[in-house]
């Protein structure tokens, strides 16, 4: 954050002496962030912003598993430090439906999971939100969505937008894939950190006019540039830590988000064990973080 300050008085200098135009307003968001609200995640709410604010986002979808409250949870931090003029938290979820998974945004409140996916989409719009299409062909994920569900989504109209770059994609052909559907469908693509750990915010930053709202957004994805990079394959192994510390934590008595609700399911699973949203006595409980370093103690998510 210290060189932005030197940075933007040396463009201020240069457009005084050549008479360029100033520099139009732009935005860098992520659309797929998971914190210690989903079962494979340790990310606390302070450390987040820190972070993404030291990286330069500006906006961030958290998008935690089968539910909206760790994206309420962030946005309740943000106006709790007086960030919000600072950060847009954008209120999200990765829903794991019968067909594989859908990520919402601009939601009000958590879709259940276990519908099908063209029911999922159906009661994203109803909330106003927008549909976006995580990872749809990594196939070393067993949760992304099936290839059939989504053509009839895409010919159905009903994807907003498609992750054509997930940084957790482990080979790059995947994600051509992505682009290459997205294309066909004349579909804004978009890229996405998928972040679940410190070491991966803002490793995807989508640079775009200012928004407000998901209509200004889906209206502006089109036009869309995005920059990502793709993450090491070593980092599944902190969202192995993860899961398996939050079940150990979940078996001493520690509220964490272990409980297969949050957690990524198996479509066949979920399909026939709908849960309409998570019990409050199954999200984390929320700890007062009076300090940075207070974060750290969660385990090694960076």
């Amino acid at each position: 954050m210290s060189v932005a300050a030197p940075a933007a008085a040396v463009r201020a200098a240069s457009r005084e002496r050549t008479g360029k135009p100033p520099d139009e307003a732009r935005v860098f968001a992520d659309f797929h962030i998971h914190t210690r609200f989903s079962r494979d995640s340790l990310l606390a709410e302070e450390r987040f912003i820190r972070v993404a604010l030291e990286r330069g986002l500006t906006h961030v979808a958290i998008t935690n598993h089968n539910n909206v409250e760790g994206a309420l949870a962030v946005r309740a931090k943000v106006r709790e430090l007086g960030l919000e003029g600072r950060l847009t938290v954008i209120l999200g979820e990765e829903v794991s439906t019968s067909d594989g998974e859908v990520v919402g945004l601009f939601l009000e409140r958590t879709i259940p999971r276990g519908l099908t996916a063209d029911k999922t989409a159906d009661a994203i719009h109803a909330q106003g939100g927008l549909v976006s299409i995580p990872h749809p062909f990594d196939p070393f994920r067993n949760a992304h969505i099936r290839e059939a569900p989504l053509i009839r989504l895409a010919e159905a109209g009903k994807i907003d937008a498609v992750e054509v770059f997930n940084c957790r994609v482990t080979l790059g052909r995947h994600n051509v894939a992505a682009a290459e559907f997205a294309a066909r469908y004349k579909i804004p693509g978009i890229a996405a950190s998928d972040t679940h750990s410190a070491y991966e915010i803002a490793m995807a930053s989508n640079v775009l006019p200012p928004f407000s709202s998901a209509a200004e957004l889906k209206a502006l994805l089109p036009s869309n540039t995005w920059h990502a990079s793709r993450s090491t394959v070593l980092i599944h192994v902190t969202t192995r830590w993860a899961v398996w510390k939050n079940v150990f934590d979940t078996w001493r008595g520690k509220r964490a988000a272990g409980g297969p609700i949050l957690g990524p399911e198996p479509p066949e699973k979920v399909a026939k064990e709908p849960v309409e949203r998570p019990a409050p006595s199954e999200l984390p409980k929320r700890e007062p973080e009076t300090t940075s370093r207070s974060d750290d103690k969660d385990g090694p998510d960076d």
